[in-house]
Order: structure tokens, then C-alpha cells, then sequence
């Protein structure tokens, strides 16, 4: 766990500029040099309700964000109260109201915000003001943030300039008793930009060479929708949003088989209509990326909140035995690299390959590399435009599984492709002996993923008899407060399970899985592939992330 970490908090109703003020404040500590990791929570309201957005930086490595806060602003009077856990007894809590006589931890102190608004006189600039005060508390560039505030809101940039700047001359009349606190040494910023997971996986399907993208917005994957449509023009990205997802999966389907390299974006309940594309893509043998960002379910759920329930669903999805690939990224950088992956492996394998993530990882934020920059990498697979004489699209005497196939108009090329089982020409068969080849073809591909997909990754203390093991986007919790007796097995690659795992695992005298679900479906699905008792489960399964503080309160108790 880094040792200097510091976290803020802004709280308000929606419509208030929550969001947009945190991400603001991410941008300027980066700017100033600091490791950022962000947080959001929102209710499913356009206005009112309960919406936080939380900052933790560090000018040394940070991997999540952290729990206990050290200044909380409360855009609107009583938010505070929401947060009472979180407040040590070093808190700096701002609101404006009157010092509350039964606060049992923190220091209140009057914000006098509505005040403030009125001088600035526009009702919208509640965010701004705070932000003044945190760049006078933390010892902030003004001409840094005055620079950033205006890149941000463009035409209102003078208003939002003299709100700033209000609420930094009221913090150094009134709260200067506080400021040496809050002294941190400044970096110079190696990752400069701000993006959240889903934006990660976006620019990975970017540099993967992805050129069709279809998704009916569902929350929490919808940003990924945004991002790709604002970037179509610039990468030549058909982007649709058709009125379900069960048109979004098929058009994505029909737009892979003639020749795209494509994927959709949902979460659970819409990834349950889908569930027949991926069937039918494993028959046809059409390599497509499913995109999916789990929410709490049953149903509806909790559509603003986050999970890790979806594992069995995913591994599971699509009736019949067929190869597919689930991968897991556990941080942003993951996200990217996975977004180039996921498509190289469909393309490999012209088979289903879905990236699981969650609205923890896709809609927190962290100061990244600058991944338009990166280069692309683009891996075709077996697409032949030089036919030979009876062409056979679902050859079967393949080592691996993988058939060459040509691209539709390609003269001579002409096959079938349906949901029905069928022999190597495609024909429909119920034919026993040729519907056992057709099936054992398509399993042999089991063999060419596991070279080819992301291994697990090992962390922590190479000499400990101690082993977490978890996946997505629990790593960044675990690595900031992993104890040094312990090790951490990080699974990438939830389905095909690497076999070499189970000897990894065996070299440890204690199993701890950690997962944001209530069944432990990892450990299930483990147990599926071998002999495997965990002696601890710690499992969540809230809505809510874990938080350092909490894992590293139970894990030294193990």
C-alpha cells in the first residue's frame, strides 16, 4: 500500500456538475504530477439523489481508491451524513450548514457555497468553488488549474475562472490553520492521461483494427458506445445503436462474416439476449468480441453499481459445447490490451471471445499512458484470398481447429454459413460420423487459445506460503494492500482455465479467494477443473468495490 495516500470526496445531487468537477480535480493532480485512482457512485436519476465522485492520489505508485477520506465537500447541506465511516478524525468535511453538535468524527467547517454561487452569479459553478479550495489547501498551481479549467468548460471558462478563484481566496482567509497538512511533493506526470476502462478497452479495439462496433446503450457499458462514436469519423469505425441488443449482436455477427473486425457492448441482461449470437457465432465459427461490464443482478438489479456475478453466465453463455474465450482485465492498462486481444484472438480462433469486466473498472478513471499513441497490432488469422480447388471452409484434418476461409465476393469462395451443423462445405448435416468430426474440429481450438491467451500473473512475495487468488477488478485493491507474507495469483484468463494454474496453486500451504459476489463462482469454476479448497472466501457482494482499508483489515486476521 503506497504510503502517502489522499483522497477527496464531493458529494451532491445529480445535475450539479459531480462528475465533472472530479474529473476536473483527476486532471489537474496529474497535472501537478500525482498517481491518480477515481471512484464514482450515481443512482439511476438524471436529477437529485445521491452522486459522490472520489479522487486518491499519490505522488508514489497507487493501485486503488482508497476508503477513508481527507476532505469531503458537501455540494448541497446533509450529504455529509451518507459518509460517516469514511471520516477519520483528520477529516476536513465542508458544507454549508452549521457545525453539527453530534458529529462524532472530523472537522466540520462552514462552506458557505450558496453565498459564494451568488457572487459569481451562476447557479452551476457549486464544483468550482471547491476545487479553489482544494488547490489552496494542497499547495496547487493556480496558473495550472486556471489553464485546465478553461480547456474544460471552453465558453464558460471566465465564470468558472472567477468561481475558482472565489473559493481559493475564501479558503485562504478561513482555512489556513489546515493547509500545511496537506503538503505533498509534486512529480513530474510519466502517464498524463485521464481515462476510465471503458475509454481503455475503446482505444485497445482501436489499435486491434476494430471497424464496427454496435451496442443499445445499457449501463454501465454505454461509455464505451460514446467513445467509439465520437471516434468513428477519425478511425473509420461504423458505429450503430439499433433498437436492441439482440439486433446489435447480429448485426455485429453478419458485419464479422463479411469480413469486419467487430464486437458489442452490454452488460448482463442485455448479454442475455445475446447469448444465442454466441452460440450461434460458435457454429459458424465467426470470431466476434463480446464486450460485457457486469452490474448486480437478478433482473434490473442495481444498474449503477457493480459486480462480479457474471462469471458462470459468461463462461456458460450459448447453448451446446463449443470453444470460446473469456478474458478478464483487472487495471486499465489491461483494459487496453485486451481490447487489442480480444479482437486478434477472435480472429485466430473465428470463435466467440468475451472480455468481462465491471462497472468498478469501466468507470473509474486512472492517469494512463497515452494510448493513441500506441501502435497497432492487427493479427488477421487464416483469411485466404488464393482458393484452392474444392474449397472446403470447415476443413477438418486441421492440427488446431482453424479452417482457412476467404472473404464474401472472393471468386471460387462461395460457402455456407448457418446455424446448423453442416459438413466442411457448409451443407446441413445430421449425419452422426460428421457431426462428431464438425464438433471435435471446433473443440480442438481449446488448445490453440491456451497458447495464445493472456496468462495469470503471480505478485507479492516469492517466498510466501500464503495465496490470494481473484480476478478483474479486484487486483488493484489487493495489490495496494497486499501484506508481505502473502502472494497474489491474478487469473486473466477465465475460461480456458490454464492447467498450469493447478501447479501454481499447489506450491502454497493457504488459499484465499476474493471476489464481488456471494457464491464465489471462481472457486466454482476452479473446482470444475480440478481439486481445489480454498481455505478463505472473502466475498462482496454490495454493489459497492472493495476498498484497501477493508481487505487489509481481514487479511492480517488469516
Amino acid at each position: 500500500m503506497a504510503k502517502f495516500v489522499h483522497s477527496i470526496k464531493i458529494a451532491g445531487p445529480a445535475g450539479l456538475g459531480i462528475k465533472s468537477g472530479g474529473q476536473l480535480l483527476s486532471k489537474i493532480l496529474i497535472a501537478h504530477g500525482f498517481n491518480v485512482r477515481d471512484y464514482n457512485e450515481y443512482p439511476s436519476l438524471v436529477r437529485g439523489g445521491h452522486n459522490t465522485y472520489q479522487t486518491s492520489f499519490s505522488n508514489q505508485e497507487i493501485f486503488a481508491p482508497h476508503y477513508h477520506l481527507d476532505l469531503f465537500f458537501s455540494i448541497r447541506p446533509k450529504h455529509w451524513q451518507e459518509h460517516l465511516k469514511e471520516f477519520t478524525c483528520q477529516t476536513l468535511i465542508f458544507s454549508d450548514e452549521t457545525a453539527p453538535l453530534d458529529l462524532k468524527t472530523g472537522i466540520f467547517l462552514n462552506l458557505p457555497l450558496q453565498d459564494l454561487v451568488e457572487q459569481v452569479g451562476n447557479p452551476l459553478v457549486f464544483n468550482t468553488i471547491c476545487l479553489g479550495v482544494i488547490a489552496y489547501l494542497y499547495h496547487l498551481e493556480q496558473k495550472i488549474c486556471s489553464k485546465l479549467i478553461t480547456q474544460q468548460y471552453q465558453k464558460y471558462g471566465d465564470i468558472n475562472l472567477a468561481a475558482f478563484n472565489l473559493g481559493y481566496d475564501f479558503a485562504k482567509k478561513n482555512y489556513s490553520a489546515y493547509q500545511k497538512r496537506f503538503s505533498l511533493s509534486k512529480n513530474n506526470p510519466k502517464s498524463p492521461k485521464l481515462l476510465d476502462g471503458n475509454e481503455s478497452f475503446g482505444w485497445g479495439f482501436i489499435k486491434g483494427g476494430g471497424n464496427f462496433y454496435a451496442a443499445y446503450p445499457m449501463t454501465p457499458s454505454t461509455g464505451l458506445l460514446h467513445f467509439l462514436a465520437e471516434k468513428q469519423t477519425e478511425h473509420k469505425i461504423t458505429v450503430i445503436h439499433p433498437e436492441d441488443e439482440i439486433s446489435a449482436a447480429n448485426m455485429a455477427a453478419g458485419a464479422v462474416f463479411a469480413g469486419a473486425r467487430g464486437g458489442v457492448g452490454t452488460s448482463g441482461g442485455g448479454f442475455a439476449l445475446m447469448a444465442e449470437t454466441v452460440s450461434f457465432c460458435g457454429i459458424a465459427e465467426i470470431g466476434m468480441v463480446f464486450y460485457l461490464v457486469s452490474r448486480p443482478g437478478p433482473a434490473t438489479g442495481m444498474a449503477t453499481w457493480t459486480s462480479q456475478a457474471d462469471i458462470l453466465f459468461v463462461v456458460n453463455s450459448g447453448h451446446g459445447e463449443f470453444p470460446k474465450v473469456v478474458l478478464a482485465p483487472g487495471d486499465h492498462q489491461e483494459s487496453f490490451d485486451f481490447g487489442i486481444a480480444s479482437l486478434n484472438l477472435a480472429a485466430e480462433l473465428q470463435t466467440p471471445v468475451l472480455v468481462l469486466s465491471d462497472k468498478f473498472l469501466a468507470e473509474s478513471s486512472a492517469n494512463c499512458r497515452d494510448f493513441s499513441k500506441s501502435p497497432s497490432d492487427i493479427r488477421i488469422g487464416k483469411i485466404i484470398s488464393n482458393l484452392p480447388q474444392n474449397f472446403l471452409r470447415y476443413r477438418w484434418d486441421t492440427p488446431e481447429g482453424v479452417s482457412s476461409y476467404p472473404l464474401p465476393g472472393t471468386p471460387d469462395g462461395e460457402f455456407l454459413a448457418n446455424s446448423y451443423e453442416h459438413d466442411q462445405y457448409g451443407f446441413s448435416t445430421e449425419d452422426p460420423d460428421v457431426a462428431n468430426k464438425m464438433l471435435q474440429k471446433r473443440l480442438k481450438k481449446y488448445r490453440l487459445a491456451l497458447k495464445l491467451c493472456p496468462k495469470a500473473k503471480l505478485f507479492g512475495n516469492p517466498n510466501a506460503k500464503k495465496l490470494i487468488i481473484s480476478w478483474g477488478s479486484t487486483k488493484g485493491p489487493i495489490l495496494e494492500s497486499l501484506p508481505p507474507g502473502f502472494a497474489f495469483l491474478q487469473i486473466r484468463t477465465l475460461w480456458p482455465i490454464d492447467p498450469k494454474i493447478k501447479k501454481i496453486i499447489s506450491q502454497y500451504k493457504k488459499i484465499i479467494t476474493i471476489e464481488n459476489n456471494q457464491t464465489g463462482q471462481l472457486t466454482q469454476l476452479l473446482k470444475s477443473q480440478f481439486d481445489f479448497h480454498p481455505r478463505h472466501q472473502i466475498l462482496k457482494a454490495n454493489g459497492r468495490p472493495f476498498f484497501p482499508e477493508e481487505l487489509s483489515e481481514k487479511l492480517v486476521k488469516l
